[in-house]
Order: C-alpha cells, then sequence, then structure tokens
C-alpha cells in the first residue's frame, strides 16, 4: 500500500513538471494561425528558434548579410507543414522577408515555400562601414488544417 502511494506520488509530480516545461509551447500554438518570427540586426544576420512538442521538434533558421553599393543576400530554411501533438498539424500559409535601415530603405518580399534565397543591390555603407542601421526579420505564417494528432 505504502509503495502504492509513492508510485501514484510521482506519477503527479513527473505529470506536474511535464506540464510546466510544455504549457507554453502548447498555448503558443492554440489557434487557427501559428506565426515564426526570426530577426536580427546586420550587417550579418542570424538568427534560428526552434518550435514544437517532443518529439517533434522543428528548428527555422535565417541568414544573410547586407553588403556595401553591392548586391546582399538572405537564406531562409522552415517547413511546409508542423504536427504538433495533440494540437493539430499547421501548413504554410505564406513565408516573408522584409528588410529595413534606420535611413528609410525597406525591402519585403512574400515567398510560397518554406525555404528560400534571394538577393538584392543594397544602396549604402553597411552597419559595419558607418551607414545606416538594417535589420533583417522572417516570417513563416502557418493555418490550421487538422485537429488533435496522435
Amino acid at each position: 500500500m505504502m509503495m502504492e502511494d509513492r508510485a501514484k506520488k510521482m506519477a503527479v509530480l513527473l505529470f506536474l513538471i511535464f506540464s510546466s516545461m510544455t504549457a507554453g509551447q502548447v498555448t503558443a500554438f492554440w489557434g487557427s494561425t501559428y506565426d515564426v518570427v526570426l530577426s536580427d540586426s546586420g550587417p550579418t544576420f542570424y538568427d534560428t528558434e526552434r518550435v514544437g512538442l517532443w518529439p517533434s521538434y522543428y528548428t527555422f533558421r535565417m541568414q544573410g548579410e547586407v553588403n556595401s553599393y553591392s548586391t546582399s543576400w538572405y537564406e531562409g530554411s522552415g517547413y511546409s507543414t508542423i504536427a504538433i501533438i495533440v494540437i493539430g498539424v499547421y501548413a504554410l500559409d505564406y513565408a516573408s522577408v522584409k528588410l529595413t535601415n534606420t535611413a528609410g530603405f525597406s525591402l519585403y518580399r512574400v515567398y510560397s515555400q518554406a525555404s528560400f534565397t534571394g538577393s538584392f543591390y543594397y544602396p549604402f555603407l553597411d552597419d559595419a562601414d558607418g551607414g545606416p542601421r538594417s535589420t533583417l526579420t522572417m516570417q513563416w505564417h502557418y493555418k490550421l488544417i487538422g485537429g488533435g494528432t496522435f
């Protein structure tokens, strides 16, 4: 009897620990849409984020670089679908890239695929050479296509 009580208490404790670890991610995914947003300041850009719940994690990555009065580039890596246990399956609606700088320059592009690359002409000195401060932001926007998995 005493061993049984100890096992029940251990089970409740493990449940509470697991619930507290995943509560924020479950809340983040609860809804008909979900966005993954990455951002960094230049002249070189790099950011990653891991989303999902065990055992299905998805790592998103962005990188890029602005070059003074030259061709600059960016690259984003994401997923066309994300399956979150219990909550559902999300499908990519679109991915977007936005580059801005403090001089008012703005570049915005939209993609229908989850991984993409692009290049553009940057008509300023880069941040490291005294140019305007630049920021690259990438967003993957998902819509819920099916509820409750596994």
